[in-house]
């Protein structure tokens, strides 16, 4: 099931993982695959259009930033676009960060319990 925006507060992501990031060939998209503590199947997070990235991550030998627990996921809606960032606050602290006009989780199967905007942008 595809979940758009502000449908995301459905999904819970506390102590999931990134296991893969990859950027689209054009550079404007971003697409997160993440262990999903919920399923055996990962989630696929996909974010459009998207600009402004910050990866702030304390270990540069983590520069891919997979294998973090995510302890916190939070979105903004702007005027034309959301503000959407991972935190990684438990297991090695620092956050990604980034600017798109949408994102969307792909998620296997109906969550066991809500998660939601955490607010801390």
């Amino acid at each position: 099931m595809i979940y758009k925006n502000e449908e995301t507060d459905k999904i819970n992501l506390f102590e999931s993982q990134i296991i893969n990031i990859a950027f689209c060939t054009q550079g404007d998209s971003i697409t997160f695959l993440i262990d999903w503590t919920e399923n055996e199947t990962p989630i696929t997070v996909k974010c459009d259009y998207c600009s402004n990235y910050t990866f702030n991550i304390n270990s540069i030998n983590n520069f891919l930033c997979t294998g973090f627990l995510i302890t916190g996921f939070s979105y903004k809606k702007n005027e034309n676009h959301y503000t959407v960032q991972f935190n990684f606050g438990l297991s090695m602290e620092g956050y990604i960060k980034f600017d798109c006009t949408e994102f969307s989780f792909d998620v296997p199967g109906i969550p066991l319990q809500a998660g939601g905007n955490d607010n801390l942008i």
